[in-house]
């Protein structure tokens, strides 16, 4: 990296650091509280570890592990920060469940003396930018709320919760107002009421910040930026095993050592991102293969190929669906492979058995 650019990304690094009035530096390997961060539930159900975060980076996640009693099940509330009831302030954080949607996810946040109002000018004594089930499970969101001035007047709520793979927003949340005596706010995030023992809701990068012109952008804090580019990465029989974001050109083709499996990097734009579904696998008779944009935006054909003697059928689909059935009860067994040819000249493959 040359200087410039090294400079560049030090003073970005320091500019989201300086920013954040939470110190997640207190974030240790461990279970329970920590400083400045107040466990929600009991001891056993909150802990952290090292985990890779939505870019693949290695980091602390504070991971809730719910037990089978519904109640407060992981997360925190945060310590209580002076503010200026004059200015906005904005809330995010990376959330990812696991394995059921049992239980609800809460982002929200508190005044030391409940001086809070929504848009409509309702007061609100327990507040929460969003409560519910995140799309999918097993995907990270990066989840932002906004708390304004108490001169604000908008009825617009700017809160949102953004895909991780895309970028894009998948649902809107709800804003708040600060009233002129407001003098603190906190940062909460749950899991709550889960009874499912074998859940987990993991999170990262909490923040609470000014809005003053110089934090960083929502594009910043999700890591997407126009130069970026999607990378799946394939096993030899076509699974697909990583979707990463990479902006140089690292991004080519990688292979592990000798004597075992190579991985092939296939890049697609951004834009034509969907996570792709194939089941039941294996199968006696049809399955489903789903995807999560429309395919008039990206797929042009999609093939199904017996890998043992090589005969491929052209599969037909609507342009304005998103998954396609195909019956096998009449094919031979053994293992296929399914490919979505995309528009850009680049493929999305699944591997899929008939027994």
């Amino acid at each position: 990296m040359r200087k410039r650019e090294l400079l560049c990304a030090l003073l970005f690094c320091n500019a989201l650091i300086s920013q954040n009035l939470l110190d997640t530096s207190t974030w240790t390997i461990g279970s329970g509280s920590v400083t400045g961060f107040s466990q929600h539930g009991r001891t056993a159900e909150n802990s952290r570890a090292y985990g890779k975060d939505r870019l693949g980076n290695n980091v602390i996640l504070w991971k809730a592990t719910p037990d089978a009693t519904s109640g407060a099940d992981g997360g925190w509330n945060s310590a209580y920060y002076s503010v200026d009831s004059n200015k906005p302030y904005r809330f995010s954080v990376w959330i990812k469940k696991t394995t059921s949607t049992s239980g609800t996810t809460y982002f929200g946040f508190d005044e030391s003396s409940d001086k809070i109002r929504g848009l409509n000018g309702t007061s609100h004594d327990n507040p929460y930018f969003w409560s519910g089930d995140l799309p999918r499970l097993g995907r990270w969101y990066l989840l932002v709320g906004f708390v304004h001035e108490s001169s604000y007047t908008s009825r617009a709520s700017q809160g949102a919760i953004y895909d991780g793979v895309t970028g894009k927003i998948v649902k809107s949340i709800m804003d708040y107002k600060m009233e002129s005596s407001a003098v603190s706010l906190r940062h909460r995030s749950h899991l709550s009421y889960d009874t499912n023992a074998s859940n987990q809701q993991y999170f990262y990068a909490p923040r609470m910040e000014l809005l003053s012109g110089s934090e960083p952008t929502i594009q910043d804090l999700l890591g997407v930026h126009p130069g970026s580019k999607v990378t799946f990465t394939y096993d030899v029989a076509g699974n697909q095993t990583h979707v990463l974001y990479c902006s140089d050109q690292s991004c080519t083709t990688s292979s592990k050592s000798a004597g075992k499996q190579k991985e092939v990097l296939k890049e697609a734009p951004l834009e034509m991102i969907g996570n792709v579904e194939i089941y039941p696998n294996p199968t006696k008779g049809a399955f489903v293969l789903r995807w999560e944009n429309e395919a008039e935006d990206f797929v042009s054909r999609v093939t199904l190929t017996h890998i043992a003697n090589g005969n491929q059928i052209n599969l037909s689909f609507k342009a304005n669906l998103k998954s396609i059935e195909v019956d096998m009860t009449s094919f031979m067994e053994g293992v296929y492979i399914v490919e979505l040819h995309l528009k850009n000249g680049k493929r999305l493959a699944k591997k899929i058995v008939k027994i």
